[in-house]
């Protein structure tokens, strides 16, 4: 009985120390190559790159990715102040635009899709609107005309070639911000609040905030400012952690089964997701002129990622991260109150 347990165990906890150790020897040979953030990125295409060449049995628990979410929203939380919101007025006609002209070019993109990979429009929609995975594939779930597999392979794409080409194309530029002098750490203090942003996660549930893991804990830096509490910043070694945490989850996205696609729809996916990218470039540009913002800053705002994973690489490029984060949440409001209920009405009409 005793010995059929421990097989249990080592054939369950086994998957998960071999993406440990992937995504360690990725860290290491980024860091040696000096990449940009290589502890995401090292452990992000370490743990890809072997899952599609390798047929190791990988795994990563969702509790370690939320793990890492608890302490890039805590890490952003310290960053936030009411006078910050209050700032950030001044661009909401700008974020409001920003958001329809990003919708028309979607949908755009998504009537081409239909017509040369030929998928249903409905699907092509769903597959071309920049929301965060799961809850777009959630969505596409419970809608019968919608192919989840398209949608799940359109999103994972896009969210590599975002999380994986982004730093690259900053780092690249030359337009990485300097590092700023935040004040001396507090190990404890951090795992302080990582703690606190865990214990009242049930909260931010229960007001069904969008990614719950990150949003509570920026929520309750905000509240904590409010009172003029002094928190410490982030120790580095935990942002470091958190990195790894999510490089390791998104590089699990991609299964070696979702390559078996059409290859139009294969091409497709790709194709959209670089020219998102190149589009929100060019806007990212505009807004460095209009606004006086730094290139990361402006580029993160505007990227079509997970609002957690752009705030977690614009704490580690020295980015604005609380106008990144205000930036992608308004985004994902936007799609959430408006574009979602829009498509789902057009469907329900059919």
């Amino acid at each position: 009985m005793f010995k059929l347990k421990e097989k249990n165990f080592i054939r369950t906890i086994s998957p998960i120390v071999t993406v440990i150790m992937v995504a360690i020897v990725g860290v290491t040979i980024f860091q040696l190559i000096n990449f940009p953030m290589p502890w995401m990125l090292g452990s992000l295409f370490g743990v890809l790159f072997t899952q599609l060449l390798w047929k190791l049995p990988m795994k990563w628990p969702v509790f370690m990715r939320n793990f890492g979410l608890l302490i890039v929203g805590t890490a952003i939380g310290q960053l936030f102040t009411f006078d910050i919101l209050v700032s950030m007025q001044d661009t909401l006609l700008f974020m409001l635009f920003l958001n329809i002209v990003l919708s028309a070019f979607c949908l755009a993109l998504a009537y081409a899709l239909q017509k040369w990979a030929h998928i249903p429009l409905a699907t092509a929609l769903t597959a071309s609107i920049p929301g965060g995975l799961s809850q777009l594939v959630v969505f596409a779930e419970e809608q019968e005309d919608i192919d989840v597999a398209v949608v799940t392979f359109f999103h994972v794409i896009r969210v590599l070639f975002v999380v994986g080409l982004i730093p690259i194309i900053v780092s690249l530029t030359g337009k990485v911000p300097e590092a700023i002098e935040t004040g001396s750490t507090n190990i404890l203090h951090n795992g302080f609040l990582i703690l606190l942003g865990f214990i009242l996660l049930p909260i931010g549930k229960k007001l069904k905030l969008p990614v719950p893991h990150f949003l509570t804990p920026v929520i309750i830096g905000l509240l904590l400012s409010l009172f003029k509490v002094e928190i410490a910043p982030m120790d580095s070694n935990l942002l470091h952690i958190a990195q790894l945490c999510i490089g390791a989850y998104i590089g699990l996205l991609l299964h070696p089964k979702s390559l078996r696609l059409p290859r139009r729809v294969l091409i497709g996916g790709i194709s959209s997701a670089v020219l998102l990218l190149i589009i929100t470039f060019f806007i990212a540009e505009g807004m460095v002129l209009l606004f006086e913002m730094d290139f990361a800053t402006s580029y993160l705002s505007t990227a079509p990622g997970g609002m957690d994973q752009m705030g977690l690489i614009a704490t580690a490029l020295q980015a604005d991260a609380t106008q990144v984060t205000i930036f992608q949440l308004f985004r994902m409001l936007f799609i959430y109150i408006i574009i979602l209920p829009l498509l789902k009405w057009r469907l329900l009409k059919r």
